[in-house]
C-alpha cells in the first residue's frame, strides 16, 4: 500500500522482525525490509480474476489523466480518464471521482508479471452508439445542448457520448447566418432533427 509516514505502520520502541536487504560498507549501514516478511499482495490476488470481470475498490490517488483504485491492499489499478465516460470531450479525472470514493469497475487489462491492471467504469453502462439507429433514427427530433461553435456550424451533445454537428447551412431556411453565435449560445438547449448517422466517427449530422 501507500505509506505517508512510518507512524502508520510502526511505533517507537516497538520490537519488530525484519529482513536484511543490503549491507553498505562505506556508510556502515544495513538496509532492512518489513514488507518482505509477507507475500507480495499481487500473489494474493484472486487467481481466477480475468479481463472483463468486475472489481470493487477505493480511489487512493487522483491525477488529471486518471484515478488509482486499490482493489485489495497493495494492489492498484488505473482508471484512465478516457475509460470514465463514453463522452469524447476532454475532461479531467477529477470531474468524475475523488480520493476515498468506493467504485465498481471492469478489468480492461491484467498483467500479473508486470503487476499492472487497467480498469474502466464507462463499461458498466452500455455504449450509447450500440443502438444509435433506433434511438436517434434519421428524421427523429431531440433536444440537444450547444457545446461549442466553429465557423461552419454548431457542435451539440444530445446525451453523454452522443455528439452532433448542425452545419451552418442547416440552421435556418430564411436567414443568412454568417456565424452560429448569431443563432444560439453555448450552453443553450435547442431542438434538432437527425439528418445523417456517421457511426465510424461517432457523430450525427443534425
Amino acid at each position: 500500500g501507500r505509506v505517508n509516514h512510518p507512524e502508520e505502520i510502526v511505533t517507537l520502541d516497538q520490537k519488530i522482525n525484519v529482513v536484511i536487504l543490503d549491507f553498505d560498507d562505506e556508510k556502515k549501514r544495513i538496509a532492512l525490509g518489513l514488507k518482505q516478511l509477507t507475500p507480495h499482495p499481487w500473489d494474493a490476488l484472486d487467481a481466477n480474476l480475468k479481463v472483463g470481470d468486475k472489481v470493487k475498490g477505493k480511489v487512493v490517488v487522483m491525477a488529471d489523466y486518471g484515478a488509482f483504485i486499490e482493489v485489495i491492499p497493495g494492489v492498484e489499478g488505473l482508471i484512465h480518464v478516457s475509460e470514465m465516460s463514453w463522452s469524447q470531450h476532454l475532461r479531467s479525472a477529477q470531474d468524475f471521482l475523488k480520493v476515498g470514493n468506493e467504485v465498481e469497475a471492469v478489468i480492461l487489462t491484467l498483467d500479473r508479471d508486470e503487476r499492472k491492471m487497467s480498469l474502466g467504469i464507462k463499461q458498466l453502462k452500455s455504449d450509447p452508439w450500440e443502438n444509435i439507429d433506433t434511438k436517434y433514427a434519421v428524421g427523429s427530433k431531440h433536444t440537444a445542448k450547444v457545446r461549442n461553435f466553429t465557423n461552419f456550424g454548431v457542435f451539440v451533445e444530445i446525451e453523454e457520448g452522443i455528439d452532433g454537428l448542425i452545419h451552418i447551412s442547416d440552421l435556418s431556411w430564411t436567414k443568412k447566418i454568417k456565424h452560429p453565435s448569431e443563432f444560439t449560445q453555448i450552453g443553450s438547449e435547442i431542438e434538432v432533427v437527425v439528418l445523417e448517422i456517421d457511426k465510424d466517427n461517432r457523430r450525427l449530422s443534425l
